[in-house]
């Protein structure tokens, strides 16, 4: 009995251990220049890998949450009844792009915010600048 008793302390320890190194190394692959997730073939000469989230931080929002212009550039126009979500959202917050599961007409993409965990359906406009 307290070998097994013994033997099941060691395996939730090990466990536990494992969790708290799983954990460091994901705080590890935290990128330092924008916040996303990166694969770990991030390179010494600064490029960088894919990322493992399909998000990007706003870079700015516009008429009152119509429009969501994130760091790479790309403009996404908000669906109406969404709009009063996004008016909330600012400048550094991290989305999540990704297809809608239910899409209205040509607004077939969702946003996610990380900070405030609300969802608008928008669609692509394209690049600015």
């Amino acid at each position: 009995m307290r070998s097994r008793m013994i033997g099941t302390l060691t395996t939730a320890v090990a466990a536990m251990a494992m969790l708290a190194m799983g954990a460091g190394a994901l705080r590890a692959q935290q990128s330092n220049d924008d916040g996303r997730m990166r694969t770990p073939s991030d390179n010494d000469d600064g490029s960088r890998g894919r990322s493992i989230v399909p998000g990007e931080r706003i870079l700015h929002t516009g008429q009152g949450g119509t429009y969501i212009v994130l760091r790479d550039n790309t403009v996404w126009e908000v669906y109406l009844p969404d709009r009063t979500s996004t008016v909330g959202w600012r400048e550094g917050d991290f989305l999540i792009v990704k297809k809608a599961p239910v899409g209205h007409g040509n607004y077939t993409y969702e946003l996610i915010n990380g900070r405030t965990e609300e969802t608008a359906v928008v669609r692509f406009e394209g690049r600015s600048g």
